[in-house]
């Protein structure tokens, strides 16, 4: 199969799994299944130099963004917010700087 093939089955994978997790299911469980398989869908058949730094930045940022709250104008760390993220959240933010690369990559050829 060809690499265009992939790539265009991986957006059609992503965006229906982003139309799943902001309008169709609250099942934690669900999201967590569909969102590892398309991680693991991306990293075996389409994974370019870089990619995997990219994937953990988007992770790092989402859960320093979680931990932070900013309340009457005192910032306050929670780390115990971590404990009550879904896990699909921070594997959200990592796959969508990916694809946001490769969407770049795309349309600057």
């Amino acid at each position: 199969m060809k690499k265009e093939t992939l790539i265009v089955v991986f957006y059609i994978l992503y965006f229906s799994w982003l139309f799943l997790i902001t309008y169709l299911t609250s099942q934690t469980r669900t999201l967590e299944y569909i969102s590892i398989g398309i991680v693991l869908f991306y990293f075996t058949l389409l994974r370019e130099r870089g990619d995997f730094f990219l994937f953990w930045l988007g992770v790092i940022i989402s859960l320093i963004g979680a931990s932070f709250s900013l309340t009457n104008w005192k910032l306050d760390v929670d780390i115990q917010i971590f404990t009550l993220l879904p896990i699909w959240l921070p594997i959200a933010w990592g796959i969508t700087l990916v694809a946001l690369r490769k969407l770049y990559i795309i349309v600057a050829r």
